[in-house]
């Protein structure tokens, strides 16, 4: 495994617990409250980043294949 391909793990590990630790939360915040908006803000952005992430990946590891 290629350095690059490990740092594309460990971000992806990272964006899913900060995901996951935001979703844990929602639950309990005031809907309409600034703290809320930031989660909901933050969960949007999160998935976006993995997505890429993925994307990436994915042409990363297949460059590397050829």
């Amino acid at each position: 495994m290629t350095v690059l391909a490990s740092m594309i793990r460990a971000y992806l590990v990272l964006a899913s617990t900060l995901l996951m630790l935001t979703i844990i939360v929602i639950p309990f915040l005031e809907p309409g409250s600034p703290t809320y908006i930031v989660a909901l803000f933050s969960i949007f952005l999160l998935v976006i980043f993995i997505i890429l992430l993925l994307i990436y990946g994915k042409r990363v590891l297949r460059s590397l294949e050829s």
